[in-house]
């Protein structure tokens, strides 16, 4: 198989020394083949939807993608002879292996049939070197058999072909094209992949349901779901597929028929977002909840009316209470209960009381039988304070601070009286 007439090497010569070329600009499907094998570097410089990279070689392939834009690439598939001895290149390793590619678009198929019979080519796909049909090409294949394998396999339409007898040598900008068009129209109407679902950002433990729209009817369906409940599904249309850890994640179908098969591989296409970790607790005579973007306060004997939809809540009889908040993603989750025994807060109320709570001009406050107010100091959530009165009276049971310049949030209200200190929590609204 290696004596190959001077003519034809010469050609090939030729051939790489040529201006390459696009067979279709708007195609998806780009091949690379020869004898020797070697190491190809494949740069993806092109913004290419669902590139799909095939390599053909006699002898052993490292084959290296990387680039601005590998993270198009869906498949990359070498078929070939990879197990022979032969080593021309002095590849090492003395196998072929695919480096840089996605995870799960790789890979390796030992001598598959070929779909187009040529006398001047092989019966199986085992290597390439020209572009030429009507020449025998000394135990390798023709071009037309190695497209139209790749475009049975892959299914789509050819961008190019480069095609070269010696060793891999360099790197191979996708941008650059090919030299060889031959067998650029499929050799039969395989299926072409597609499919959508009915969100891409859901909540960590939610479901999602996903729609075939591969054209040239497809009988039969592989769908890999990573990180969902259920991980594959040989269904056309998948329902009830749940991401149960929020994080980001492909999905994949591969789509075929009596012609053929395609794969369509999306990375990142599924964005499961953590739902939020709600508690509460309680100050003086007030329920307060973390921050968040919404909030329902519900009573448990009540679970359908909403009492408040503040960060905050004040209960007005004795039962067990808890919110439900909203984060700026959209999802939800549920405080635990808390209960509350409002007769604490009435003997409390007895004695001192805040209002209007929450407040955006004045706070009002008073104590009772002669429990005399000294001072009052107002800090903020840092423990900072922010406002102070001192009263020199020593008869004083009401007073009020200005809160108007103050910013919305919680603040802590502490007065000290004659008798007691007393703390309670207030939130300021604008």
């Amino acid at each position: 198989m290696k004596k190959i007439i001077l003519a034809i090497f010469l050609m090939q010569v030729c051939l790489q020394l040529k201006a390459q070329i696009v067979c279709d600009s708007t195609a998806n499907v780009i091949i690379y083949s020869n004898y020797d094998g070697g190491a190809i570097n494949i740069n993806v410089d092109v913004n290419i939807p669902n590139l799909k990279i095939g390599v053909v070689s006699y002898e052993p392939v490292t084959i290296n993608v990387g680039g601005p834009f590998v993270n198009n690439v869906v498949a990359v598939q070498f078929a070939g002879y990879y197990t022979t001895t032969n080593n021309h290149c002095t590849n090492t390793p003395l196998q072929t292996n695919i480096n840089g590619a996605p995870a799960g678009t790789d890979t390796i198929v030992f001598l598959p049939n070929s779909p187009v019979q040529n006398t001047n080519g092989y019966n199986m796909i085992v290597c390439n070197y020209s572009c030429d049909t009507n020449t025998n090409q000394g135990g390798c294949n023709t071009p037309d058999q190695i497209a139209a394998y790749f475009l049975n396999v892959f299914g789509g339409k050819l961008r190019y072909h480069f095609t070269q007898y010696g060793c891999w040598n360099g790197t191979y900008n996708v941008s650059d094209g090919g030299n060889c068009c031959v067998g650029s129209s499929p050799l039969s109407n395989g299926p072409v992949c597609n499919f959508q679902s009915s969100d891409t950002v859901l909540c960590e433990k939610q479901c999602l349901n996903f729609s075939d729209l591969s054209t040239n009817n497809p009988t039969s369906w592989l769908w890999n779901f990573t990180g969902a409940s259920v991980s594959t599904s040989t269904l056309q249309n998948p329902t009830n597929i749940c991401y149960n850890t929020y994080g980001n994640y492909p999905v994949s179908l591969i789509a075929c028929n009596n012609n053929g098969c395609d794969t369509l591989i999306i990375n990142n296409f599924i964005h499961a977002n953590a739902n939020p970790v709600d508690s509460i607790w309680q100050s003086n005579d007030t329920l307060f909840s973390i921050t968040a973007t919404n909030y329902q306060w519900f009573n448990t004997n009540n679970l359908t009316t909403v009492l408040s939809t503040n960060n905050y809540f004040v209960p007005t009889v004795a039962g067990n209470y808890f919110v439900i908040i909203t984060d700026s993603n959209g999802c939800e989750a549920a405080s635990a209960a808390i209960g509350i025994n409002t007769a604490f807060e009435e003997l409390l109320q007895n004695h001192f009381v805040v209002f209007p709570n929450p407040a955006n001009g004045n706070i009002n406050f008073q104590t009772f039988e002669g429990d005399f107010i000294q001072q009052v100091l107002l800090y903020d959530n840092a423990g900072k304070l922010v406002l102070q009165k001192v009263y020199e009276s020593t008869n004083i049971l009401f007073g009020d601070l200005n809160i108007a310049n103050l910013p919305q949030g919680n603040y802590e209200i502490k007065i000290i009286t004659a008798k007691n200190q007393y703390r309670k929590v207030v939130a300021v609204v604008r």
